[in-house]
């Protein structure tokens, strides 16, 4: 009985796996030993099985589970084997679509990371120009840290983004003028995520208008709340004869999904502005 046979050490050195593993797959059934020496329990292969590992091993290979490879030895015809490698190609495919969208976020964020290292001077007021942009926000104040924290969680959860928490730099509130007001009170404003126009459409998705903004850099503790900081943009409109003309947004630029530091947690406040 045991001429021509492989010992199951002998078979699994041939085919690199291991012992054990050749011990489970008798144990589901996947591979079950040509014969087995009632005295010593011994499992022995025929090349039949060695073919049959080969061909588990392949499908392995190609990430197809135990559960699958063990549907794919069942009633196994042509039909049936190209329509189960055609499936897992189409998951395979799209495993791939999802870290290709991963890595390009990936690639945006080590962007604006390494470029936000070398920002112009803190504190300091800048006029810029942004085009139409776009935001989900269920237009809900927050009023207060703990309160827009689980406000962002609901929103990230509602987007269902690719990696959202990356995503810092799009994520802020808005709210009006008061923002600018002198006050050690927390300022009233919406949790909002910026979006890119063709990643979703909802209900909660809204425009924001293009135009003039002035912008600053700020270290701070957190959204809602006045930085003295903000009395150079309020001299600037003075000085330049400027008015608010819309929300007013304050966006983390480095929170702590990047940094523990605070001394590194970085944000920035857009002023929408008119002339007088």
């Amino acid at each position: 009985m045991k001429k021509d046979l492989l010992t199951i050490t002998e078979l699994a050195r041939l085919r690199k796996v291991t012992s054990e593993t050749l011990r489970y797959y008798d144990r589901i059934g996947l591979i079950k030993p040509d014969y087995v020496d009632p005295e010593t329990n011994y499992r022995y292969y025929s090349i039949r099985q060695y073919e049959r590992l080969g061909t588990i091993k392949e499908l392995r290979a190609l990430g197809l589970s135990i559960h699958d490879i063990q549907d794919y030895f069942t009633g196994r015809n042509l039909k049936k084997s190209i329509d189960i490698l055609t499936h897992h190609q189409e998951l395979l495919q799209e495993e791939i679509r999802q870290k290709m969208l991963t890595s390009q976020v990936l690639s945006r964020k080590l962007h604006f990371l390494r470029e936000v290292s070398i920002l112009p001077s803190i504190g300091v007021v800048f006029e810029c120009r942004f085009p139409t942009r776009y935001m989900i926000t269920f237009g809900e104040p927050a009023g207060g840290s703990r309160e827009h924290a689980y406000a962002f969680t609901k929103l990230e959860w509602y987007l269902d983004d690719v990696a959202p928490i990356l995503a810092s730099d799009r994520i802020g509130v808005y709210g009006d003028e008061r923002l600018l007001h002198k006050t050690k009170d927390i300022v009233p404003s919406v949790p909002m995520l910026f979006v890119d126009n063709n990643s979703i459409e909802s209900e909660f998705k809204r425009t924001v208008p293009a135009g003039p903004y002035l912008c600053m850099y700020y270290r701070g503790t957190g959204l809602e709340e006045y930085n003295e900081q903000f009395e150079q943009i309020t001299e600037y409109m003075q000085i330049h004869h400027l008015q608010v003309a819309g929300d007013i947004f304050q966006i983390y630029k480095i929170d702590v999904t990047i940094t523990s530091d605070p001394n590194e947690t970085l944000l920035e406040i857009q002023v929408p502005v008119a002339p007088v």
